[in-house]
C-alpha cells in the first residue's frame, strides 16, 4: 500500500519537475575579431648579429642604476633618490667584453 501511495505521489509531483526549455544560444558573429587571432611565427625574424671582433675589449662607461619601482608610494613622476642618484657625476667604471667561442 505504501509503495502504491509513493508511486502515485511521484506521478502527481513529477509533472512539475520537468525542466523548462533552454533558450537558444546566441549566434557567433560573421566576422571574427582580429584581437583574438592566434599567435603566428615572425616571418621577419633574423639571426643574431655576430660580434664585430673575436678579441676581448675594454671600455670606460658610466654606470647608472635604473630603478623602475612605482609601488613605493610616491606620487607618479617622483621617486626616492638614493645617494648614488644625488651625485652630480656618476662614477665611471670599466666594461670588459670577452666573446665566447
Amino acid at each position: 500500500m505504501k509503495q502504491l501511495l509513493l508511486v502515485a505521489m511521484f506521478l502527481a509531483i513529477g509533472q512539475y519537475a520537468v525542466a523548462e526549455d533552454l533558450p537558444v544560444p546566441p549566434l557567433p558573429p560573421d566576422i571574427t575579431p582580429l584581437a583574438d587571432a592566434a599567435p603566428v611565427p615572425n616571418v621577419n625574424a633574423q639571426a643574431p648579429v655576430p660580434p664585430a671582433s673575436d678579441e676581448p675589449s675594454v671600455n670606460v662607461r658610466l654606470y647608472r642604476i635604473k630603478t623602475y619601482d612605482s609601488s613605493a608610494g610616491f606620487v607618479p613622476g617622483s621617486r626616492y633618490q638614493s645617494t648614488e642618484d644625488r651625485k652630480p657625476i656618476q662614477t665611471p667604471g670599466f666594461s670588459i667584453s670577452v666573446p665566447l667561442k
